[in-house]
């Protein structure tokens, strides 16, 4: 294994499995007394003050990144392995039913689908898609699907505040009321 990350053998080395650093509590630039949020770019257009009050911002992660980066927004080194971004299940499945991620709703859902499905990992990465649509309710597949393709919502989180991630775009269906599991 050693071995393999030291190489980056990209034969045996195929990803790593990240979460959206948008979630962090400082990943943009803000006041959260304002609620102005602010990208690295906005922030130096109002010289790091907030355009609500004029006070001093709360710099964010990126900000401070892209301070001290010496290459363009984006850049990955050829010998990089890939990456995927994930959204853990617990939350895709509270999302789809409209409860909170820790819910005994949630827990039961997620404990069925480990069960009949595989691990986390399996059921967010690997399960065939059509097998999703089949085996697990619509709109829990749904999200799983969208956040395959990157298809997401992110308000990033910043001074003091978490940023979210939604696999389901605003104004989508109600939460499924009843699901039925197989």
């Amino acid at each position: 294994m050693i071995q393999i990350l030291k190489t980056k053998d990209r034969k045996r080395f195929l990803y790593t499995i990240e979460f959206y650093p948008e979630e962090g509590k400082y990943h943009w630039d803000g006041h959260r007394a304002c609620k102005a949020r602010l990208s690295p770019e906005e922030a130096s257009r109002t010289n790091n003050k907030c355009p609500v009050c004029g006070k001093n911002i709360t710099v964010g992660v990126l900000h401070r990144l892209a301070a001290l980066a010496d290459r363009p927004e984006g850049f990955v080194l050829e010998s990089s392995p890939a990456f995927k971004k994930v959204v853990p299940l617990a939350e895709i499945i509270a999302s789809a039913l409209g409860v909170g991620p820790d819910s005994a709703t949630v827990e039961k859902e997620y404990q069925q689908m480990i069960k009949n499905l595989g691990s986390e990992f399996n059921v967010l990465l690997e399960f065939p898609e059509k097998e999703l649509d089949k085996r697990c309710p619509a709109k829990i597949a749904r999200g799983i699907i969208n956040m395959r393709k990157g298809n997401v919502s992110i308000v990033p989180g910043y001074d003091g505040e978490y940023g979210k991630v939604s696999v389901f775009k605003e104004g989508e269906e109600k939460p499924e009321k009843q699901l039925s599991f197989f």
